[in-house]
């Protein structure tokens, strides 16, 4: 049965069919065609990026996990589901906080990949792109 969803924005409000995704080496769900399938993490984006009227949506909140963190280096391994709140309650104890972050905390990972987010820093920082190591895309 498809959920009623928004963006940040609050405008609009689509219809969705939604099936989370609880770990990685699930099977995703695959719908009927010609439906189509777009990942949803926290649904911070200003704009309709993260709506999918009428198509599917694979919300990728319970992808949660932290893989390893390296405190000596900062390197953090994580899933497309943290948030950067999450990522911030476990670096800042141990000195170190993300090289750029846009305007909320309340963002997951994935969608900062997806959308190259940037901060009040951009200008000598450059975008959240540029500071990842690697990413793992799944299909």
């Amino acid at each position: 049965m498809p959920n009623s969803y928004q963006s940040w924005g609050r405008f609009p409000t689509v219809s969705q069919l939604d099936y989370p995704i609880r770990w990685r080496n699930n099977p995703l769900p695959l719908p009927k065609s010609p439906e189509t399938i777009l990942p949803f993490g926290l649904g911070r984006s200003y704009g309709d990026v993260c709506l999918n009227d009428g198509g599917v949506i694979l919300t990728t909140r319970s992808l949660n996990r932290f893989i390893h963190f390296d405190s000596n280096s900062g390197v953090l391994r994580c899933e497309a589901g943290v948030s950067l709140a999450e990522i911030l309650e476990l670096c800042v104890p141990h000195g170190w906080f993300l090289p750029t972050t846009p305007g909320t905390k309340f963002v997951t990972v994935g969608g900062a990949i997806a959308n190259d987010v940037h901060g009040k820093n951009h200008h000598c920082a450059g975008t959240f792109g540029r500071h990842l190591l690697q990413f793992e895309l799944l299909r």
